[in-house]
C-alpha cells in the first residue's frame, strides 16, 4: 500500500496565492479596521523632562563618600513614595499627587558596575542621578522633574545627615517623547500586518494540506507506480 508523502510545491503555493488575493485583501483590510477602531482614542502625546542631582567631594571627602555610596544602593528612593509625595506638595497643584508624580517619574544613575579600576574609582567619587518626569504637559513635566529633585535633595540630606547630594542640572520644558499619532498608525499596521500574514498562512495551509491530486507526479507517488496511460483534456 503506498502513501502519498506531504509536498510543498512552492510555485504552486505561489500562484494560489495570487488567485487568491481578493480573499487575503479582505481580511487584511478587516484587520486594519479591527486595529483602526482599536486605536481610535490615540491618547494624548508625552513630553519628558530631565533633572539631575549628584553627590562628590566638595566639603568632606567622607560625606560625600557616603552619600555616593548611599545613592548608588538605594537608588529607588529617587521614585519613591516619599520622595513622590514630598514633590506633589512642592508642586502645589491641587490636580496633582503623589500617585500622579510616582507614575510620571524614572530615575537612572551614572554608575556601572565592573569595569576598570578607573570606572570604579569614578563610581565611588561621584554619581549622577538623572531624573526622568513624563506628563502630556511640557511645562508640568519641567516642574515635576525640578520639585523630585529638590525633594530627592532633602531626603537624602535627612538619610545622611549632611548636604553632599546637590543639585546639578535644572530641568527644561519637556521635550515630546511620544507622539500618540505616530504610535497609534503603528498600531494599526501592525494589525493589518498580521491580518495579511494571518490570511496568506490560511490560503497556503490549505493548499498545502490539500489532498487533490492535479499532477502525474502526484499520482504516481513520485514515480512508484507505472504509469498505464494518460487521459488528455478535451476540447470541442
Amino acid at each position: 500500500m503506498f502513501k502519498n508523502e506531504l509536498e510543498i510545491d512552492v510555485f504552486r503555493c505561489i500562484r494560489t496565492l495570487i488567485a487568491k488575493i481578493w480573499f487575503i485583501a479582505i481580511i487584511t483590510v478587516l484587520f486594519f479596521i479591527i486595529g483602526l477602531g482599536l486605536t481610535l482614542d490615540v491618547g494624548r502625546d508625552k513630553y519628558t523632562s530631565v533633572a539631575t542631582v549628584y553627590a562628590a567631594a566638595d566639603g568632606s571627602y567622607t560625606d560625600a563618600s557616603n552619600a555616593v555610596t548611599v545613592m548608588n544602593a538605594y537608588l529607588d528612593v529617587a521614585t519613591s513614595y516619599k520622595v513622590s509625595q514630598r514633590a506633589a506638595l512642592l508642586l502645589g497643584r491641587n490636580d496633582i499627587d503623589a500617585q500622579d508624580v510616582r507614575k510620571a517619574l524614572t530615575a537612572a544613575s551614572s554608575a556601572k558596575s565592573g569595569g576598570s579600576s578607573v570606572t570604579n574609582f569614578m563610581t565611588n567619587s561621584a554619581t549622577i542621578i538623572t531624573l526622568y518626569a513624563t506628563t502630556d504637559d511640557p511645562e508640568l513635566s519641567r516642574e515635576m522633574a525640578d520639585a523630585a529633585a529638590e525633594s530627592y535633595i532633602i531626603e537624602m540630606s535627612n538619610i545622611l545627615k549632611s548636604d553632599a547630594v546637590k543639585s546639578l542640572d535644572n530641568a527644561e520644558r519637556g521635550e515630546l517623547s511620544h507622539n500618540a499619532e505616530i504610535e497609534a498608525w503603528k498600531k494599526r499596521i501592525t494589525f493589518m500586518l498580521i491580518g495579511f500574514a494571518l490570511s496568506c498562512l490560511i490560503v497556503v495551509s490549505c493548499e498545502v494540506f490539500d489532498r487533490k491530486v492535479r499532477t502525474v507526479r502526484e499520482a504516481t507517488i513520485r514515480g512508484q507506480i507505472p504509469v498505464i496511460g494518460v487521459i488528455p483534456d478535451y476540447k470541442e
